[in-house]
This record gives C-alpha cells, sequence and structure tokens, in this order.
C-alpha cells in the first residue's frame, strides 16, 4: 500500500476476526463519505468540523448525500479493530504508541492528545499510512 493516498478510515484488521456490522441512523443533511468519523449532534450524525481529541462514535459506512433525517448506514468505532488512515499533516514526532487526534473533516488523523492510539505508521510525512485503534 505504499504510496498510495488513502483519505478516510477503514478496517485494517478486527481482534476477533469479526465484521462490524452497519446500523442506521438518522443524519443531519448533508454529503458524507465512506470511512468518514461522525459524531453524534442533536439527535443526528454530523460532520467533525474541528479537530476531535476524544474518540468519535461512528464510522460512515457509504458514500451518500441525505436529507435531514434520513438513515445513513454506519459503523460503531470499537477499540478491538485497527483502523487504516493518513497523516492530514506531518508528525515528525508521531511514533507506535503515540495518540493523534481525528483531524477536521474526519478523514484523516492530526497532531494533538487524541485517543487514536498508533500501532504502526509508514512516515511521518503528510499522506503516510498510520495504523492505530482507538483506545
Amino acid at each position: 500500500m505504499k504510496g498510495e493516498t488513502l483519505t478516510m478510515f477503514t478496517v485494517h484488521q478486527s481482534d476477533t476476526g469479526a465484521v462490524p456490522s452497519n446500523e442506521y441512523i438518522p443524519a443531519a443533511a448533508g454529503n458524507y463519505e465512506a470511512g468518514e468519523m461522525l459524531v453524534m449532534t442533536g439527535g443526528r450524525l454530523a460532520k467533525i468540523t474541528a479537530a476531535h481529541l476524544t474518540t468519535p462514535p461512528y464510522v460512515c459506512a457509504a458514500t451518500m448525500t441525505v436529507k435531514a433525517g434520513e438513515p445513513l448506514p454506519v459503523n460503531r468505532v470499537r477499540a478491538d479493530i485497527i483502523y487504516m488512515t493518513t497523516l492530514a499533516a506531518a508528525a515528525a514526532a508521531a511514533a507506535p504508541g503515540g495518540k493523534l487526534a481525528v483531524a477536521s473533516g474526519g478523514l484523516q488523523v492530526a497532531t494533538g492528545a487524541g485517543t487514536f492510539e498508533i500501532v504502526n505508521l509508514e512516515g511521518t510525512a503528510i499522506d503516510s499510512l498510520v495504523f492505530g485503534r482507538f483506545a
């Protein structure tokens, strides 16, 4: 996967081998991308608009446009899954065991004291692949 640009969170490995199942939850109106981390705001799924230091509860399971209140397929974020994504910006200090934040937009990780614990990474430059779990 080296040299490939990945702009989303995707399941890399599950501790149990289980495949996440979809839940259908009402969302705020908008365009959503598969692999986008989402939060719950006012009883509806919503986009992450700033760096997120806590664990977002959902990852979008489809690329689609929804009207306010329409259900959106999502998977719950789980600690027994290693997710793969990329760095939104260079992170020279990033190393296995360290933690990163979910970047604004919910598709990558960024520097900051977040809950995405690095398991492995292929570099510290922008768009480098990062593997981790939410702890």
